[in-house]
């Protein structure tokens, strides 16, 4: 029959053969005759095929469930970091301005009174 496959048995020697025992019968009646006990249906060949891929079908998804979770989690978190990381610039600027005004003002007053001393020297 054309939809017969072997199936595969273990060797003496523990390698891996295709099972043969008896032949095709020539026939075609299937699975059924006494020669081919060991040669699956295609009908069973295509079944085991169906829940294979579908539980593969099923992996994928739970997989991808998963990675779409994992996935949003990661943006969220580098999310939060950049806004960390903005925050902590913005008070290191402010921190900047307020250290250079402070020292400004420690300046200015020597340079008020160099430039009241400029003043009275240009009156004079």
């Amino acid at each position: 029959m054309m939809g017969d496959f072997a199936s595969p048995a273990a060797g003496p020697n523990g390698s891996i053969c295709i099972n043969n025992s008896g032949g095709l019968n020539a026939a075609g009646s299937g699975g059924g005759a006494p020669g081919n006990m060991g040669i699956p249906k295609h009908s069973t060949v295509v079944e085991r095929l169906r829940q294979r891929i579908e539980g593969c079908r099923r992996h994928h998804v739970n997989c991808e469930n998963r990675y779409q979770q994992a996935h949003a989690e990661q943006l969220e978190m580098e999310r939060r970091e950049t806004v960390s990381l903005y925050q902590r610039s913005l008070e290191q600027r402010a921190k900047k301005s307020a250290n250079t005004k402070q020292s400004s003002k420690q300046q200015d007053p020597d340079s008020a009174s160099s430039n009241e001393q400029r003043n009275n020297t240009l009156i004079a």
